[in-house]
């Protein structure tokens, strides 16, 4: 048998979420106050992710 290079491409969604407390008179309020505002720092600790594999491909590795 013969030794053979491959290259395996994964291609995956991310979808971060974080819950958050904004002061507003009501709920419309909060979200157009925090559409003005950045979002938490992308480390912030409060960020949860869910990863999913949309994609996998097998192809021969390109010649080194």
């Amino acid at each position: 048998m013969t030794a053979h290079s491959l290259r395996i491409v994964q291609v995956f969604r991310v979808e971060r979420t974080i819950i958050l407390t904004v002061e507003a008179p009501d709920k419309q309020a909060a979200i157009d106050l925090q559409s003005e505002s950045d979002s938490p720092a992308f480390d912030d600790p409060g960020w949860q992710a869910i990863w999913t594999l949309e994609d996998e491909q097998v192809e021969p590795a390109p010649n080194a």
